[in-house]
């Protein structure tokens, strides 16, 4: 019979949490597919929590290191050797049967060591699987975290990335407005230089013509003079004014 450590797959002086920690790692190894699949998984997930019931409770498992003492302090049976006894000689048994015995009686002692030896070892395969899973779980765990971590890090690539293109397009954005805004003054400028030149050039036109037209007034003015002064003369040395 295995003993519930042996079920478990932990030393003798396993503390709580090692034992705790073995139930867990046996539980997540005998999932409800592979029940489905193989029932032996079933009866031995079973052990494990019919084991865990001994373990977890002080007083059980006083009881069962104590069993597991008087099994190993007691020597296993063996056979004595052949000797004649008093019923044998008294009764006339055949020593042929007296054989036979003794022979079945070996027999069941070396098939009770045989499923001893065999319950050994499938508590050592059902440890051995244990830690296999228990290894594969940490495996398995650890790939989850370096796949979330990648994921996390391409995530945050990929939001720098995003940030860094929306911070680009808002200093080209406002790069664009900034020209626009500095085309527009000047073309402002432009429009108002272009203004204040064709109102110079409209004063000057007008001067010039205010100018000439000054000029001919006074030419004018000076021709009259002119005719009026002849008349005159022509009047005082000929009395006539058309002289």
């Amino acid at each position: 019979m295995k003993s519930a450590y042996q079920v478990l797959g932990v030393p003798g002086n396993a503390t709580a949490a090692d034992i705790e920690e073995a139930v867990e790692r046996a539980r997540a190894f005998y999932t409800p597919q592979k029940m489905a699949e193989d029932p032996r998984f079933a009866e031995q997930l079973s052990e494990v929590n019919d084991a865990h019931k001994v373990l977890r409770d002080p007083e059980s498992r006083q009881a069962h290191d104590r069993k597991l003492a008087r099994q190993a302090s007691s020597p296993p049976s063996r056979p004595a050797p052949y000797t004649a006894t008093v019923v044998e000689r008294e009764s006339g048994m055949p020593r042929a049967l007296v054989i036979i015995g003794l022979l079945a009686i070996t027999l069941f002692a070396g098939g009770a060591y045989v499923q001893h030896r065999r319950q050994a070892a499938q508590a050592e395969i059902a440890a051995k699987q244990l830690e296999a899973a228990r290894q594969q779980a940490i495996a398995e765990a650890e790939s989850r975290q370096a796949a979330e971590q990648e994921s996390r890090e391409k995530a945050r690539r990929e939001a720098d990335q995003l940030a860094q293109d929306r911070a680009f397009r808002r200093e080209s954005d406002a790069a664009i407005a900034r020209a626009q805004n500095l085309q527009a003054r000047q073309d402002s400028l432009n429009a108002q230089q272009r203004a204040a030149e064709l109102r110079e050039e409209q004063r000057k036109e007008r001067e010039l013509r205010a100018d000439e037209q000054r000029r001919i007034n006074e030419s004018q003015r000076r021709v009259a003079a002119d005719r009026q002064r002849i008349r005159e003369l022509c009047y005082v040395n000929y009395r006539r004014y058309d002289c």
